[in-house]
């Protein structure tokens, strides 16, 4: 068994998980993902092998194998992480970046390195053009739907995504906080983001804005009475989704005992509390649910190697 130290595909790197060679069958690649062994991933074989395997093999254009780069998490607050999203993605061998701006981090200046982008929420208005980050995260995030990169939304990243292709985001007349009733449309029923979830749903909800037009050819996908696009798509790699599916009943619970996180000061958070632990497991459910088709159709570990990003979806 000897170390691959030369593999050229999508970008030039050095790979140092053993790769086994023998005169029948398919080489397998062994590559640890996370700190951890993954399971041998055979491939079919590029070239005629020797019993007797060289130091260096050179794939060139016909690489055998191209590990996933990471998905970009942009993080807004330091309490919006990806939840229960992160921990699908985590479960399919995927590689999570993540940049804080609450601790200086920057939004990177293009797309190289990164397989997806997941856009986080945040105390932060996605109108306030004086955030020294916002018109870096609106243009990369343009960028990354113009390249058919996966692209994920979730509160104010759904808004920030809308601002970047084209729509409007305005303040509500009223906050939405706790949980709201969604309704799918006839397209979010058919959508692969949303199967196995209910046509209508209780989702948490924690904002003060909302979308108030949808980017040019985007599709709704979900509404409700607090809120006229609760989830949207652009394409099939853009999403956005306005209530917070990465949630468990836990963080209700912590927004709901900060006084500083209250929008609505005449809320009853105390039986919002209430609520939410009576529905732990329901809420969990769903939660679980959503981010395992973020997991399995908008950035599946499998797209790096299929070469037809499309596939994926429709």
């Amino acid at each position: 068994m000897r170390p691959v130290t030369r593999i050229h595909g999508r970008h030039p790197f050095v790979l140092r998980s053993p790769i086994v060679v023998s005169s029948s069958g398919p080489p397998r690649l062994y590559a640890p993902i996370h700190g951890r062994p993954a399971e041998a991933a055979e491939f079919p074989r590029p070239w005629s092998f020797s019993a007797e395997p060289s130091d260096q093999v050179e794939a060139e254009s016909r690489s055998a194998y191209l590990l996933p780069m990471p998905i970009l998490v942009i993080q807004h607050s330091n309490a919006s992480d990806t939840g229960l999203i992160g921990k699908a993605l985590l479960r399919h061998g995927l590689r999570c970046q993540t940049i804080r701006l609450a601790d200086g981090d920057r939004i990177p200046a293009d797309l190289d390195g990164i397989d997806g982008i997941i856009s986080m929420g945040g105390s932060a208005s996605a109108m306030d053009d004086s955030l020294p980050w916002i018109a870096d995260e609106l243009a990369l995030l343009a960028d990354a739907s113009a390249a058919q990169i996966p692209v994920l939304g979730v509160c104010l990243g759904a808004q920030l995504l809308a601002r970047a292709l084209g729509g409007t985001v305005a303040r509500m007349e009223a906050p939405s906080v706790g949980r709201c009733q969604v309704v799918m449309t006839v397209e979010g029923r058919d959508d692969p983001m949303f199967r196995g979830l209910p046509w209508y749903a209780t989702w948490p909800a924690w904002h003060q804005d909302e979308i108030t037009a949808l980017p040019p050819d985007a599709r709704l996908l979900a509404k409700s009475d607090a809120c006229g696009v609760e989830a949207f798509a652009h394409g099939v790699f853009a999403y956005g989704v306005q209530f917070h599916p990465e949630w468990t009943a836990t963080r209700i619970v912590e927004l709901c005992d900060d006084p500083a996180d209250h929008l609505d000061p005449g809320a009853d958070y105390g039986g919002i509390k209430a609520e939410v632990r009576d529905d732990a497991e329901s809420i969990a459910r769903m939660g679980a649910r959503f981010a395992e088709n973020v997991a399995s159709y908008l950035v599946p570990v499998e797209r790096v190697n299929a070469g037809v990003p499309k596939d994926i979806h429709h």
